[in-house]
């Protein structure tokens, strides 16, 4: 994982999220969505401003572990993306298209909203050398509409 600090960068984004199947069990509920995404990243380092644009698309695993996907979930995502940047900060990634895995803890409300905890890695997968990865924490709420 990464072995290089950009945690003073400042994010935004926005994403669209579409459901392809669903299914209920006793104990448990899953789904699973395509998901397309745009991040915004600005960082002073070294006294200049860097900014870093990142587009995704991947599938998500989401389960509930109750009946219906309402409440507590847990979610994973790998797919691909493309970073406008091979440097931000001290990181330095040898492509700009790169593997995008994300690990997700949230909550769905009723009304369909959903807030999480997501830890992102973006990496090339070692088919170039050097392979740093660039990670990044996030807080993410979606609206339903």
């Amino acid at each position: 994982m990464q072995r290089d600090a950009n945690s003073t960068a400042k994010a935004a984004g926005v994403n669209y999220s579409y459901l392809f199947s669903s299914s209920n069990s006793a104990n448990n509920s899953w789904q699973w969505w395509g998901q397309g995404s745009y991040s915004y990243l600005r960082l002073e380092h070294l006294g200049e401003t860097q900014q870093q644009n990142i587009i995704e698309i991947k599938p998500v695993l989401r389960w509930y572990p109750q009946n219906e996907p309402l409440g507590s979930f847990a979610e994973a995502g790998v797919g691909a993306s493309y970073l406008s940047q091979r440097e931000f900060g001290d990181i330095q990634l040898s492509t700009k298209v790169n593997f995008a895995l994300h690990f997700a803890l949230g909550y769905r409300f009723t009304s369909g909203h959903t807030l999480s905890l997501r830890y992102s890695h973006f990496s090339n997968g070692y088919t170039n050398v050097p392979n740093p990865g660039f990670d990044f924490a996030s807080i993410n709420g979606h609206f339903s509409f």
